[in-house]
Parts: structure tokens; C-alpha cells; sequence
């Protein structure tokens, strides 16, 4: 879908919450369309079912806010219901790094290792996790301690129940190889992303923003918030993030059975107000780097906003910061 700048100020310089509650309308409709499918696949099952729903998508699509959001409306249908991130199913640093070795390559540092693979994480371990609990019984979740590079176990114990619901998200949560060898009773494969662009046109040009640059700033703008990390930082980390979503995440698509597409067309108007200051703020040479990924005058057709009144269950929220 593509936004019409005139149309979106219109809404801005008028009631900017009938869009907000538009927008947030077609994102609710999602949430029931996937609802009915697993309803759907567990209606007539009369035993103790364990359902799985795996949440895969690009850099700042609101992978976990989604997968949280998810797990509290199948609560209120009845489900026992668990978001795992994968993340905590890494191996140690060291045997990464060990198999790295083995394989003929020589990492700078700890840290030179493809952490985004799936042999990166500890698909037997996970496997051994979820025919355990299949089985009917507790299992301690694992939890991945980012500073030492090391899996340690958690004090979170998974026990299960007559209706089960297990929510699995992260890069490679769509690869067949992590669930092979599990008989889960229904398995729902689910890609986040915003899909949809935003056009207008300045001093008689025509301009777009897709999809890619939305999460870009999406991500900028979270990342200087909430991780205390400069804007520069999140331009020298693009490349290397926009490569790993190229090799490990958009060929997981094919897998899908359910796209979500996490765009609202009132963002830009906020994303423009929060990206521009820090963009002043850059060097000339991060500000060229910025332009590469994202030409500032792409933002000029739309007047920006500041604030914005957000349910409580937007996932928007994830980037919105007053």
C-alpha cells in the first residue's frame, strides 16, 4: 500500500487521532484474522494440544511486541501461553568461536562471529526443550547473558497444561531446521514487517519513503533512547544489518503462513519529528552516510508530529518515545 502525503497531513492538521484510530483498526483486524486461523485449527480437537507460533521479520518490524501482544490475546482465549526469544538459545561464545576455528576461519575477536546463522544457536538443546515439554513435563528455559557470551539457565520453568501455546521469536525462528523432530500439535509461521510506502511530492519532485528507510529510523530512533546509542552508530551498523536480513530472514518468507504488516501510516509524520534533530546533531561525514540510507529531503512532503495518543496495545510502541 502507498501513502499519500497530502492525505496523511490533511488527518494532521485536522484530527490526527481519527488516523491514528484508523490505522490502529487495520492492525487490530490482523490480529483477529490470525486468531480465527488458530481457533480454527484447535476447535475440534479434544485432547491436550501444545500449539507453536514462530515470529520471524527484519530489523525493527516489532517482532516482540507483537509476539508479547499475541500471547496476552490467547490468554484471554484460554491458551497457557509462553513468548520465548530465541536469543537465549545461543551457544557460548567460546564455542562459536571454537567451530568458527574448526572451520578454517580466524575471527578478529569474540565478536567476529556470524551470529545471525543458524548453527549460532543451540538447535538441540531447543529441540530436547520442546519434546520434553510435548511430553508433559516442566522444563527450566535457558537464558543468554550478553556480556559474558555464555548460556546460563534462568529461573523461568515452562509446565505444561491442557492447552498450550509456545510463541518462539527471532531470526531464524522460520527455519525448518530448528522444529524438525518436534510433533507439535499445529505449528503457525508468522512475518512481521512494515510493508507499505509513503509518497509525496516537494518543489514538484516526487518523493518515497519505503519500507526499509521506516524501519531505519524506527530503529535510530529507539536505539538513542532506549540503549543510549547514537544515531551513528545505528548508520555504521546498517549495512551489516540490511546484509544478515538478505541472507538469514527474507528467504524465510516462503515459509510463512500468515505476513503481519506492522505499517501505520501516521508514523512517518512522527518518525520525521524524532530523526531530524538527531541527524543535525551528525557529523558531515555521518550525515553524508545518513543520505545514503536515507535522503532528508524524502521527508519534506510531511509536516511532523510530536505526539501522538496511542493505545496501550499499539505495537508502535516500541519506537514511540514522548
Amino acid at each position: 500500500m502507498f501513502y499519500n502525503a497530502q492525505h496523511v497531513n490533511k488527518f494532521i492538521t485536522g484530527d490526527i487521532d481519527e488516523l491514528v484510530y484508523f490505522a490502529e483498526a487495520r492492525n487490530s483486524l490482523q490480529f483477529e484474522m490470525l486468531l480465527s486461523e488458530i481457533h480454527v485449527a484447535d476447535i475440534n480437537c479434544h485432547e491436550s494440544i501444545t500449539d507453536l507460533v514462530l515470529v520471524t521479520g527484519p530489523s525493527s518490524s516489532g517482532k516482540t511486541t507483537f509476539s508479547n501482544l499475541l500471547a496476552g490475546k490467547l490468554r484471554n482465549d484460554g491458551y497457557n501461553c509462553t513468548v520465548i526469544s530465541l536469543d537465549n538459545y545461543y551457544h557460548d561464545r567460546d564455542h562459536l568461536l571454537e567451530e568458527a576455528l574448526k572451520a578454517g576461519k580466524t575471527p578478529k575477536d569474540k565478536m567476529d562471529i556470524d551470529f545471525e546463522c543458524i548453527e549460532a544457536f543451540n538447535t538441540e538443546r531447543f529441540k530436547l526443550d520442546m519434546n520434553s515439554f510435548i511430553a508433559g513435563n516442566p522444563v527450566r528455559m535457558p537464558v543468554y547473558d550478553f556480556n559474558t557470551g555464555k548460556s546460563l539457565e534462568s529461573d523461568k520453568v515452562l509446565t505444561p497444561t491442557e492447552k498450550d501455546m509456545i510463541i518462539v521469536e527471532g531470526i531464524q525462528s522460520l527455519n525448518p531446521l530448528l522444529i524438525e523432530g518436534i510433533d507439535f500439535h499445529r505449528v503457525f509461521r508468522v512475518y512481521i514487517c512494515p510493508f507499505d510506502y509513503y509518497q509525496g511530492s516537494f518543489h514538484g519532485e516526487s518523493l518515497t519513503v519505503n519500507p526499509k528507510q521506516i524501519r531505519f529510523m524506527r530503529r535510530a530512533i529507539r536505539d538513542s533512547i532506549h540503549r543510549n546509542s547514537p544515531l551513528s552508530l545505528t548508520i555504521s551498523m546498517w549495512d551489516g544489518v540490511r546484509e544478515g536480513e538478505e541472507k538469514y530472514i527474507k528467504p524465510m518468507k516462503q515459509y510463512a503462513d500468515f505476513f503481519f504488516n506492522s505499517s501505520f501510516e501516521y508514523e512517518i509524520a512522527y518518525l520525521k519529528y524524532k530523526i531530524l534533530p538527531l541527524y543535525e546533531e551528525l557529523s558531515d561525514k555521518d550525515k553524508l552516510k545518513f543520505s545514503r540510507i536515507l535522503a532528508p529531503e524524502k521527508l519534506a512532503p510531511f509536516i511532523p508530529v510530536g505526539k501522538l495518543n496511542l493505545p496501550a496495545d499499539s505495537i508502535f510502541r516500541e519506537f514511540y518515545m514522548e
